[in-house]
């Protein structure tokens, strides 16, 4: 099972939007690093509520699934649970779910709408588990499938500093990323978008780029490719939890201005309406089966 363990949104950033909300008192008599630790909690708490929001993690992950599937006239045909897929890392299949044979040689793989993987492999005659590339038309058969692959987005932070300049960044959490991917820094007031060069290893926390940073970022600078939208679900999604107050007889929340004096005044936006906006912004990443 898929556990997230950062949240989607820095702390830094989720300060420098406008959410015109008090962060410092989020720990009575809390020191910063107590302040800063819980406003970290919360965030990631809005975080996992966005995978819930969509039914996936939102964020890259590894995904590993056993299925029975028809191989039709010689070519596999998986629809994965979540996307979007990035990369097929393992295949196995055979007749018996005890005994599986792995596919060596993934080149062939086609992924379509970054949910669709398909690959022609047919079976020979008489077939005990060993695979046959070619598609043998005419040949249905129903196969026992396991399969690993990577899907979501990336969504990272820097572990080292990057000066203006570099051309290569150190990340916490290379999953997902790929040679030819754009990344956003979500830097406040240093943000840039960076390409990864062509010779990147997947897998390599050293990432190098195809050109130089213009900025310089410190450790812990978020760093991903979660499309804006997404990202801003989540800061509204942990608004509403830091509006929340006593809600006895007043519903789900209560009425709360969303400005600068939110605790204080009334106005039409409320914690319920952060929440609804942040689910319409999620629709179209919920998991469609």
């Amino acid at each position: 099972m898929y556990l997230l363990t950062a949240p989607y949104v820095t702390p830094a950033e989720f300060e420098a939007s406008p959410t015109w909300l008090d962060t410092q008192n989020l720990v009575p008599n809390g020191d910063q690093l107590a302040q800063d630790s819980e406003l970290a909690n919360v965030l990631l708490r809005a975080s996992s509520w966005a995978d819930g929001c969509i039914n996936q993690p939102l964020g890259a992950h590894v995904r590993t699934e056993s299925a029975r599937v028809n191989l039709q006239g010689g070519r596999l045909s998986f629809h994965a649970a979540d996307r979007p897929v990035r990369r097929v890392t393992a295949l196995s299949y055979g007749a018996d779910p005890g005994s599986l044979t792995p596919v060596g040689d993934l080149s062939g793989l086609w992924i379509e709408d970054d949910v669709q993987i398909l690959t022609s492999l047919a079976v020979v005659s008489g077939w005990g588990g060993v695979l046959e590339f070619g598609p043998r038309a005419g040949r249905d058969t129903e196969v026992f499938v396991r399969i690993s692959y990577v899907a979501g987005h990336t969504c990272t932070v820097l572990t080292a500093a990057a000066s203006s300049g570099t051309t290569s960044v150190t990340v916490a959490d290379p999953t997902g990323i790929y040679p030819g991917d754009v990344l956003r820094f979500w830097d406040p007031s240093r943000e840039e978008a960076v390409t990864v060069a062509p010779g990147y290893v997947p897998g390599t926390a050293t990432v190098p780029l195809a050109g130089s940073t213009t900025n310089a970022h410190g450790a812990g600078a978020g760093i991903s490719n979660l499309p804006a939208d997404a990202r801003q679900a989540v800061i509204l999604r942990a608004c509403s939890m830091l509006l929340r107050g006593e809600t006895a007889g007043q519903g789900d929340y209560p009425e709360a201005a969303y400005g600068p004096t939110a605790a204080r005044s009334e106005g039409k936006s409320r914690g319920s309406e952060l929440l609804a906006e942040a689910k319409h912004l999620l629709r179209p990443y919920r998991r469609v089966r």
